[in-house]
Parts: structure tokens; sequence; C-alpha cells
């Protein structure tokens, strides 16, 4: 066993040192020991969505559901004041006619209004049409920057781009956050506070809107013209409800309170009745971004910790750490498997256990008392026989029951008229970023890394259907190994996975019922970013050996995909590790744009790989966008302006 599980096999029993696994006790739910390698316990089919009838019914079921346990996670929200959010994906469409994310429609190329630049880029996202919160906006005739991390400033810089080759820094708005841009309303999302100005005189930005967030700002998204915000906010088991997930901010130019603050009353929170660990209220709330006037919102409750969040034309779909009661588990190892280690009076005890009804913490430490009773009856020779035995008893469970340690909730909310939770689901594992997840004709695809103490890990890939239920999976790749970047292309899923080499799997999910891996390749390093650049070609962006490294392969034979080219560059981190935000492809002029610690690198991606430039920045370049043929490079305090017809500079501009 591995000196790690070993440590982790130390824990369930402080009494008892190296017996077993509190660790992986607290990943999730427990399974059956049938004596079957896949017991099939997890999977969730007919999942129910309810609502409360009451405040007290609301307050009974977070008392229940924290009494049957569920680990703790620490959650994360939108990055305020810095460059880059939680790193997600590229763009795909929802037309089942064309690629998900093809070439071209993640560049995001829009053309200006009248009066503006030709063509200009916008920011890389998940869903075409689809706005995501970035540090970086334009609509080709100006420019927003926030990234400005290091910077002494507090606000956001405006620059004048009505002549592309020579911009102005006119304005500063007195907000930092992640931007979004909604016709002539720029809305700056901080954590716990949502700012709204008007920038159609892009020299005087004026003030609109302020609102409060109650709570853990998420993420948000602009969807046909209206603003959708994710709030996370801790559960008063005393005072639970009503929700209250957007606070009634200053209407500042009208100087009235706000009366129209979202509010869900008791009656209209959802919650699934198979859920366990509820501690947390997830909210989806819609507004005007232009007077932040709240339309509609939706609750559910669920647990906190790595919440993703996917967003595509239908429906908003959150997932959240769906797990069970520890006790339970320690329970059905020691009266399994480990049964054979106990003596009869141990395992006569814990039957005994079963049938009282004891809270979370109760129950724990009664198993402790009992196993503590057990092991002195024991002499020490005996105790070292039995910790081994333990031990490997615990690694054969964990490999049987992988699937059981950990499990992922989703919830989908329908946005197509009134916001409402539509379906709940389950699947085992936990997803590494939104781009995991994707929508397609009718089905969602969810990527997942399944792990558990004393065993290896393993990466699977679930679809399911309408209702959520899991109509077909593909399991066991990448054994030892975690997920490190997803892509979803239409019928077909690009997975990287990586411990010490990079598989890359192409998958087929043209058959929901029956997914089926077409390839695989194993190379040095690893990507922590898919692109796909055309039907038969994809670009990695990740690492080899520390440096930064970019790949294209050639999956024209999805059988054998094969590397086509590649290049390491001389450079530590890339901002496209963190964001997706951070890349940029121009498909006019054949190229892409790699942000790292030592400047902007510009690459040919059309034959091969081959550099175009490198622009220096003051310190690490952190975004870039394009308007007509100018490059716009922005580091810390300064944009650089590149000719793209000669990649010769045109100007700096301090920020």
């Amino acid at each position: 066993m591995p000196e790690t599980n070993k440590l982790a096999a130390a824990g369930l029993v402080v009494l008892f040192a190296g017996a077993l696994a509190v660790a992986g006790f607290a990943l999730g739910p427990p399974g059956a020991d049938d004596g079957t390698d896949e017991p099939a316990d997890w999977r969730t089919e007919g999942a129910t969505v309810e609502t409360f009838d009451s405040e007290a019914q609301f307050r009974d079921y977070l008392s229940s559901s924290q009494a049957r346990g569920g680990a703790a996670f620490v959650g994360g929200g939108v990055t305020t004041g810095g460059a880059d959010v939680a790193r997600e994906d590229v763009a795909e469409t929802d037309d089942a006619a064309s690629a998900d994310g093809a070439a071209g429609g993640a560049s995001g190329e829009s053309a200006s209004a009248s009066g503006g630049a030709d063509r200009h880029a916008d920011t890389n996202v998940q869903v075409e049409g689809i706005d995501e919160p970035d540090v970086l906006k334009t609509d080709g005739r100006s420019v927003f920057y926030a990234g400005q991390q290091y910077s002494r400033y507090v606000d956001t810089r405006v620059l004048d781009a009505e002549e592309p080759a020579d911009p102005e820094l006119v304005a500063g708005v007195p907000e930092t956050g992640q931007l979004l841009l909604a016709n002539d309303t720029l809305v700056v999302l901080q954590d716990d506070e949502l700012h709204g100005f008007d920038v159609s005189d892009r020299e005087n930005p004026e003030r609109e809107w302020t609102k409060p967030i109650d709570g853990r700002l998420e993420t948000a998204r602009l969807k046909g013209g209206e603003l959708y915000l994710v709030v996370a906010e801790h559960t008063d088991r005393e005072d639970p409800c009503p929700i209250r997930p957007v606070g009634g901010g200053d209407d500042t130019a009208g100087g009235n309170a706000d009366s129209a603050a979202a509010t869900v009353e008791c009656s209209d929170v959802n919650y699934s009745p198979e859920a366990t660990g509820a501690d947390t209220t997830y909210s989806v709330v819609r507004l005007d971004p232009a007077d932040g006037e709240v339309e509609d919102a939706a609750s559910f409750v669920g647990s906190a910790g790595h919440t993703v969040t996917y967003v595509s034309a239908n429906a908003v779909y959150l997932t959240y750490p769906d797990s069970a009661s520890r006790a339970e588990m320690q329970l059905e190892f020691l009266l399994g498997p480990g049964s054979d280690v106990l003596d009869e009076q141990a395992v006569a005890d814990l039957e005994q256990l079963q049938e009282y009804d004891l809270s979370e913490r109760a129950r724990r430490a009664e198993i402790e008392a009992i196993l503590s009773e057990w092991r002195a009856r024991l002499d020490e020779d005996e105790r070292g026989d039995a910790r081994e035995e333990l031990e490997s008893a615990f690694e054969s469970y964990s490999e049987d029951n992988l699937r059981e340690f950990q499990s992922t909730g989703i919830v989908r909310v329908d946005t197509t008229g009134s916001l409402g939770v539509s379906a709940t689901g389950k699947v085992p594992g936990r997803p590494l970023d939104q781009f995991s997840l994707s929508e397609h004709e009718g089905h969602l695809r969810i990527a997942t890394t399944v792990a558990a103490p004393a065993a290896e890990s393993e990466n699977d890939l679930y679809v399911l259907d309408d209702e959520l239920d899991v109509t077909g999976e593909v399991q066991g790749m990448g054994v030892d190994q975690r997920i490190y970047s997803v892509r979803y292309v239409g019928d077909e899923a690009y997975l990287v996975t990586y411990r010490q080499i990079d598989p890359f799997y192409t998958v087929d999910l043209s058959e929901p019922e029956n997914p089926e891996i077409m390839g695989e390749l194993k190379l040095p390093g690893f990507s922590t970013y898919l692109h796909p650049l055309s039907e038969d070609r994809v670009l990695g962006i990740g690492q080899e050996d520390g440096d930064v490294k970019a790949v294209t392969f050639d999956i024209s034979d999805r059988s054998n995909p094969q590397v086509e080219d590649e290049a390491i560059l001389d450079a530590r981190w890339s901002a496209i590790s963190e964001s997706h935000h951070a890349f940029l492809l121009d498909e006019r002029h054949g190229v892409f744009f790699l942000p790292t610690d030592r400047g902007g690198y510009v690459y040919d991606y059309e034959d091969g790989l081959a550099r175009e430039t490198v622009v220096e920045t003051d310190g690490p370049a952190v975004r870039a966008t394009y308007i007509d043929d100018y490059l716009y490079v922005f580091g810390q305090q300064e944009l650089v302006v590149v000719d793209e017809t000669t990649w010769e500079e045109e100007r700096r501009v301090d920020l």
C-alpha cells in the first residue's frame, strides 16, 4: 500500500492507529459489499425534486440531513481585483448541426456597431452567445480593463478605441472586479456586490445601480440581454428562509431604495429528498442589467464545496458535493469485510448500534468506543496483526466500492420562461470544472474523477437524459490519474488525464446509451486546456517539465490520435492554466495568443506551430484582444498595440 494511503487509513479510529481511513470515509456515500466489483447503488434513477411546505419543514430537513452527515468543503467564488476566475473551457454551440466550440466560435469575433471597427474579439466563452465575466471587455469602440491585480489603482480603466491603431486612456470606472458589457451598461461583479454603470459616454461613466449580494457570488452569465447570477449562501438552521440572494441595494440614479429585491419564500425552495449534508442554499437570479431590477429567482438546498456551474441555451446546471454519513460508511465496512478481523462481541455491539436512532456525532463516538473496547481485549502481538488485516481488508473494500466514496449532485434550473428547478441527478466522482459538463441533443454529459483511500483513482464520463438519469457511461480511464481538461465537440469528447504522462482520449458519444473510447494517445506533460482548431485538429495548452507547452493533436483518425506538432515556451506560467478567458484565437490571421510570465506569445497554427512574435509586457501578460487588425496585449499597467499584418509594435499606453 502506498505510504499516503497508509496515512489515510490511520484516521477512522484514532484509538487504533492505522486501522481504517476516516479521510476516505469523509468522501461519500456507502456502497454494498455484495462480493461484486461494481456496486450499482450510486445510480439515482427517478430522483425527485420537491419544495418545502413550511419553514418548520425546512428546518427539520436541515437538521436531519446534517445529522446523517456529509463532508464539509470550502467553496470558491468570483475572483475580484485580479485577472482570473476559476478555469473553464472553450465555446460550444447548442446547434446540433455545428460542432460544439468549433474553431472561430471560441474566438468570439464580432462585427462592431456603426462607427466602430470592422471586427473585434469577444471573450473566449463556453457556449457561443452566452457571455461570461472577465477582466477585459470590448465592443470594438471602447475597451474596459480591470486586470491590474498589483496596481495601486482601484478602478476599471476605460479606453477609446475608435482609432484601433491609436487607443487612448480616457476614463476610469470607480469599481473593479469581473466585467460584463450589456449594450451601454458595464456590470462590475464582486464577491458580495454588483454595480451597473452607464458607459454610453465612455469619457464620463455614470453609476446607475448597486446591489449587495447576500452570500457569495459563484458566477454570472449574460444571455439574451439578461443577467444571470448564481449565489451561494450558508443556510441558517434557525432562520433558513425566505431567501433573498440579491438584497435591496441603493438605486444611485434615483436615490431610492430598490423595492424589488429577489425573495424566494420557504414554500418555493427546492430540495432533493435523497441529498445529505445540506448546509448551503443556491439561488439562480435573473436581472435586467440596464437598471439592476430583479426579474426572477429560484433556490435549492445543497452542500457547500466545489461547485461547478454550466449554462446552456435553456438551463443552468449546478453541481455540488453530495456526501453521506461517515458513521454509516464506517459501520458498513466494519460489519462487512472488516467483521472478519473483529471478535464476536465487537460485531454484536456494532449490529446493535445500527438499531439506535443517534446523531452522526453520537454514532461515530459509539463506534470509536466499541473499537476501543475490542482493542483492549487484544494483546500487543494481536493488535499488530489486526492492524495489517484491517488495512488489507480496507484496501480491497476501497477497490470494490470505488464509486461509492465520492458523488456529485446535479441540479438543472430551466431558464426558458420562469426560473425553476426541473430535475436533479447524481453521478460518482467529482467534475474538474464547468466544462466537464456539456448539454447536447437532450442529454447532459459529465466527466468526473473518482477516488477513494487505499485505491487507485479512475476517470469516468456519464451521459444523462432529460430527467438527469444516467443512460450510459465510460469508466476506468486514466487509472491512478485525474482529469486535467475536457472538451466536447458535437458527438465527441476529448479528455486529458495526468499523473506522470498525459493520456489524450477520444470518446464517441453518438449513442447516449453506449458511449465508448475510440482512441488514446500518451505523451509527456499535460494539457489543462483543449481548443478545437478544425474538425481534425485539437490544440492543447499545458506544461512539460515546468515549462508552458502547446501541442496540436491530429484526430483525423479518431481511433489513433497523433501529435502533429508541439512547442515548449521559454515561460513557466500561463494565465490559461487558470482561466480559459486568457486564450485568444484570431482566425483571420491564423494565430492564437498565450499570455505568460515572460510576455505574450503569438503562434501561427495553420501549418503546425510557428512562433510569430513575443510581445514584451510590464510583468506577466494578462489578456489580449483584437480590434480590426490590431492586437491589444495587456500587462498589469500597460497596453501594447501590435499590427497583425506585420507583427510590429505600434504603440504603448500607460494604464
